[in-house]
C-alpha cells in the first residue's frame, strides 16, 4: 500500500482548512512572476499542449475534487480549441489520505515514465467512481503498462514527499484555497472554472 505517515500527515497539516472547491466564478487576482515562474520550475509540474505557448496555464488539482474532475473532461477539448496554449498540472492533494497516497502514485508514475506518458493516467484517474487513493491509482497504471512494484518504492521515495511538500509551499504563497486553481499568465483564479471561462482567461492573457 502506498502510505507514508509522514507524507500523508505533511498533506493534511498543509490542506486541513481548503474547502474542496468553489461554486461560483472565480475572479482573477494578480499574482507576481516571481511566483508564477516558481510554479513552473516544480519538478511535479507536467507540461502538455504547445511545448512553447503564447499563454501558459497552470491548474492546481487533486483526483477526489469534483470540480477538477471536470476540468479533467474538459481539457483535450481546451487542448484542441487552444493550440498555442502551454498547459501545466500540478498535483495539490488537500482533500485527505486517498488524496495523498493517490498523488504519490502518480508522481511515482511520473517519475519514472516522464510526462510525455502522464496525460493518459491523468484523465484516467479522473474516471474512477467514488474516492480515489494509491491502491485504485496502482490498478490503473498497471492497466497503462506500469511496472506497480517499481512505483511502490518510487511513491515512498524521500524525493516524491518533497516534490508534494513543495507543490503545497508554492500553492500556498499564490493563495489557493480551493481546488482546482489556476494560474493564467499572472492572474490566479482559485475555484471551478468552465471550458467557456477558461478560453476567456486565456483571451485575457492574450491581451
Amino acid at each position: 500500500m502506498i502510505l507514508s505517515r509522514r507524507t500523508v500527515l505533511a498533506g493534511l497539516a498543509a490542506g486541513a482548512s481548503l474547502p474542496a472547491f468553489a461554486q461560483s466564478a472565480p475572479e482573477p487576482q494578480m499574482v507576481p512572476v516571481e511566483l508564477v515562474e516558481d510554479a513552473l520550475a516544480l519538478p511535479s509540474a507536467v507540461k502538455i499542449g504547445h511545448p512553447h505557448g503564447d499563454v501558459i496555464m497552470v491548474e492546481y488539482f487533486d483526483y477526489n475534487c469534483p470540480w477538477c474532475r471536470k476540468s479533467a473532461a474538459d481539457l483535450p477539448a481546451l487542448l484542441k480549441a487552444e493550440p498555442e496554449l502551454t498547459y501545466v498540472l500540478v498535483n495539490f492533494a488537500v482533500l485527505g489520505i486517498p488524496s495523498v497516497t493517490a498523488t504519490k502514485a502518480a508522481l511515482a508514475y511520473l517519475q519514472v515514465y516522464g510526462p510525455e506518458r502522464y496525460l493518459p493516467l491523468h484523465l484516467a484517474l479522473f474516471t474512477l467512481k467514488g474516492a480515489v487513493d494509491g491502491g485504485r491509482a496502482l490498478k490503473e497504471i498497471e492497466r497503462l503498462g506500469g511496472d506497480t512494484a517499481r512505483l511502490e518504492e518510487v511513491a515512498n521515495a524521500d524525493r516524491t514527499t518533497q516534490w508534494m511538500r513543495d507543490a503545497f509551499k508554492i500553492g500556498d504563497s499564490l493563495g489557493f484555497t480551493a481546488t482546482p486553481s489556476y494560474l493564467v499568465a499572472t492572474e490566479a483564479y482559485v475555484g471551478g472554472m468552465t471550458l467557456a471561462q477558461k478560453r476567456e482567461a486565456i483571451a485575457r492573457a492574450r491581451g
